[in-house]
């Protein structure tokens, strides 16, 4: 009996508690479209600092029920601040904004659409490949497709009446192509520079845009397009590749200098040498990268324009792991008989060009030149090492004017800069014959001039020692001689210091 008293009593209390919570109080919010679709609602927590919590998802023209208190509500590209009453529908306004493809759409083809939906909150839009929005009433900003594009409700007549806005879109494509490598884009950018934004898509597939003018980019070529209304643009690419010889070691420049040999398309676009690139069909320019001058190409709608670089290949007369030696020394390409080189590089590294009639020529003895003929794709030459003493005398009236070094005949004309006559010097040569000139005037009543000349050949791996007669003064030898028994008065080096020198590289004086 006790047990069923304490039962309904339990029971009573329940009863009578629940009948005293009163329902909090709400109201409802009903946002007219012209579609269906759904909008996101958020209750405003406290406003310093600004703070919301996520409520619900709100679907257009279906009220929803909401504690009173204020919300934002967000939908396409726009939001509105709205305070719920207590048994009080709050009615807001969304109008649909459609644009319009020329053609079916595919999934892979692109249209793009970005907005800021609150800016307080930094909340912005990125709406891809979606064609039809839900813009609550109100001035809107929208970026469509990189044009701007703002949208002004309020002007419209009936403003509570939902309304529907179309815009007809452009596309345009550049074509896909045989062989061509996954995820290869073009790019496109408005004509009018007055907003700094790009947009890329894959070969074959379509980009969507408003009306208008349009910067195509593809691999450092460029377009200008005028984009109709509804119009569908394709383009056809054309082709360019650079290439060398299967069996030229193009890698020695990465391993040597650290840098990758290529080729510049319109000055600042780098292009890997032996692929194949689809470009712009219009004029273009190609530079190897060690070159001053520029080739002018026309390109062409589905053709390869191919250009053939020819090489040169300089060998130092270096160990293959002497990494301090190789690449040490400039070489100097020249066209015809123009004064200065068109490109220049380094030995133990390939130097390409695409010009004819060249001369290459090295650091310490630039002034001789070796030809490359025409009828040869690619070059290796050798520098050897030469030894070049001056021993002095004195004879009367009799004075040494210069000597030189100068090539013996084709493929190699001119000759070395002075050489100095006080001091041994190493030239570096192109392996060959040549001659080495010495000019002696003779003081006499009859000035003369002869010259002595003898043979000498350079190859690579010996260094040969020429001693040559140098005539100078008589007050002139005595410096000299005084000179060389300082010289000769000094410490000699020890045997470890020698083996030090000798293990240095050596850099021979530069005549330029």
């Amino acid at each position: 009996m006790k047990s069923l008293w304490l039962l309904f009593s339990f029971l009573l209390s329940g009863v009578l508690s629940s009948s005293c919570e009163e329902k909090k109080p709400t109201g409802l919010l009903l946002v007219k479209a012209p579609t269906g679709g759904t909008y996101e609602i958020y209750r405003v927590a406290g406003e310093a600092p600004l703070q919301f919590v996520a409520e619900e998802i709100g679907s257009f023209n279906q009220p929803t029920e909401l504690l009173v208190g204020t919300y934002l509500i967000l939908a396409d590209c726009s939001h509105k601040m709205v305070n719920i009453s207590h048994n009080d529908t709050h009615e807001l306004t969304a109008h649909s904004v459609k644009f319009v493809p020329p053609h079916e759409t595919q999934p892979d083809d692109k249209f793009s659409v970005q907005c800021d939906r609150f800016s307080k909150t930094k909340s912005r839009q990125n709406i891809r490949n979606r064609y039809q929005l839900n813009i609550l009433h109100g001035k809107r900003d929208l970026l469509v497709g990189m044009v701007p594009l703002r949208i002004d409700f309020k002007i419209m007549e009936q403003p509570k009446q939902p309304k529907e806005l179309s815009y007809d879109l452009s596309a345009i494509q550049l074509n896909g192509f045989d062989g061509m490598k996954p995820k290869t884009l073009y790019f496109v950018s408005p004509a009018d520079n007055l907003i700094s934004v790009t947009e890329n898509q894959e070969f074959g597939h379509w980009l969507y845009l408003l009306p208008g003018r349009y910067i195509v980019e593809v691999n450092g070529t460029r377009r200008e397009v005028t984009l109709k209304q509804g119009e569908s643009l394709r383009i056809d690419p054309g082709f360019v590749r650079v290439s060398t010889s299967h069996d030229l070691n193009i890698d020695l420049s990465s391993n040597i200098l650290g840098t990758p040999l290529y080729v510049a398309l319109n000055e600042h676009h780098w292009l890997d040498l032996n692929e194949t690139y689809p470009v712009l069909p219009g004029k273009g320019t190609l530079k190897l990268n060690s070159s001053i001058t520029s080739v002018e190409v026309d390109f062409v709608a589905n053709q390869l324009v191919e250009k053939k670089a020819r090489s040169v290949t300089v060998e130092s007369d270096c160990p293959p792991w002497d990494w301090n030696c190789l690449g040490r020394r400039e070489i100097f390409l020249y066209e015809g008989e123009k004064p200065y080189a068109f490109t220049e590089g380094i030995a133990d590294v390939p130097i390409l060009f695409f010009e004819t009639n060249v001369w290459v020529s090295i650091q310490g003895s630039r002034d001789i030149r070796y030809q490359l003929k025409d009828d040869r794709t690619d070059f290796r030459l050798k520098i050897g090492l030469i030894k070049l003493t001056p021993k002095h005398f004195y004879r009367a009236s009799q004075y040494t004017d210069l000597a030189r070094i100068e090539a013996a005949g084709l493929p190699m004309i001119g000759h070395t800069l002075d050489l100095p006559l006080d001091r041994e010097i190493t030239v570096p040569l192109v392996e060959g014959k040549y001659f080495l000139d010495q000019y002696i005037s003779l003081y006499s009543q009859d000035y003369e001039r002869r010259r002595v000349r003898r043979s000498i050949f350079i190859e690579q791996g010996k260094i040969p020692e020429v001693s040559y007669k140098v005539y100078v003064s008589e007050k002139r030898l005595k410096k000299i001689r005084k000179a060389q028994a300082r010289r000769d008065d000094r410490p000699q080096p020890t045997e470890s210091s020698k083996h030090k020198h000798l293990s240095q590289t050596i850099i021979p004086i530069e005549f330029q």
